[in-house]
């Protein structure tokens, strides 16, 4: 239904984790025929390598500005500079990240992120994302375990989450047994709430970063309702369970025109006036896909707390 997303081959699978398998998975149910359409029809596996950033030329201060300057430092100042040093120099590298999610993560926009993050010298990224998957359905993909796998494995210092497309439905338990906390009632939204809760301990420890990545702006009216819904438990999830170590970044700006609809067209790299989106409204297309990588990517960086690079 959405538009196939064509990505080259990338890196080696020793470093990068597949987004799929070849075990037959169960068939998701009809409740989730909706939410589902956010994944395209073919998770990508493909990773590479890039990254770019222009420079600025600073203006350099006259002679007797620099000596003004320098008597008017105190010593507490210079004991701040020296301190702030001391951090950046301690900061262990490089920083490994781990991208997590849903169609989004597994086809053109994750597989961007990821090459551009790879292409930093102190970044090494790595991605595990399965399309048509969320908190509300363990028993067809439990995130809860695969996280704990994959924290376990690749120890990053930041953990980039998108999640949440699919989750407009009735929560099951592990099983896919027993009571179901069913959709637009009370009681879900303090359900879905505990599930994000305890999939942020797994995935923060004690002492990991986590960026969680609110879902972008769809075109589907219908669909849009039930992510308002979603943005906002996500949301207040993070800022409640984290704290400092977790930051929750609004990213419906991004993919909004002036007028708050959908932004359907825009400029991306040197290319005008570029389609953003398949006609469903929900998939990007793979300018729309660097596009929003575009601008994830140096919130990324900054969370990171490194410096960005230049390309080559």
């Amino acid at each position: 239904m959405g538009a196939m997303l064509a990505l080259a081959p990338g890196c080696t699978a020793d470093k990068h984790s597949a987004t799929s398998g070849s075990a037959a998975q169960p068939q998701v149910p009809k409740a989730t025929a909706l939410a589902a359409e956010v994944a395209p029809e073919q998770p990508a596996e493909a990773e590479g390598a890039s990254a770019s950033d222009e420079g600025a030329q600073a203006i350099a201060p006259s002679a007797e500005a620099e000596g003004a300057a320098a008597s008017a430092a105190t010593p507490d100042a210079e004991a701040e500079g020296e301190e702030a040093a001391g951090e950046e120099a301690a900061l262990e590298l490089p920083r490994r990240v781990l991208i997590l999610g849903d169609s989004l993560a597994a086809t053109g926009f994750g597989a961007l992120l990821e090459k551009q993050l790879d292409a930093h010298p102190d970044i090494k990224c790595f991605r595990k994302a399965k399309s048509a998957t969320g908190l509300a359905r363990p028993d067809f993909y439990d995130w809860m375990a695969e996280g704990k796998r994959q924290i376990a494995a690749r120890d990053p210092h930041l953990v980039v989450v998108i999640l949440g497309g699919n989750d407009g439905q009735d929560l099951t338990n592990k099983s896919g047994k027993g009571k179901r906390v069913h959709w637009k009632t009370d009681e879900w939204d303090d359900a879905y709430a505990g599930r994000m809760s305890a999939f942020l301990e797994e995935i923060a420890g004690e002492d990991r970063q986590v960026l969680w990545l609110g879902l972008p702006r769809m075109g589907m009216r219908s669909f849009e309702k039930k992510l308002e819904l979603i943005r906002s438990v996500q949301e207040s999830a993070v800022r409640e369970k984290l704290g400092e170590r977790g930051e929750y970044l609004d990213t419906t700006g991004m993919t909004s025109d002036e007028n708050g609809a959908l932004l359907k067209r825009a400029d991306v790299g040197k290319k005008k006036n570029q389609s953003l989106r398949a006609d469903d409204g929900i998939h990007f297309t793979m300018a729309g896909s660097q596009y929003f990588a575009d601008r994830v990517y140096p919130e990324v960086v900054r969370v990171l707390g490194v410096k960005d690079a230049p390309a080559d």
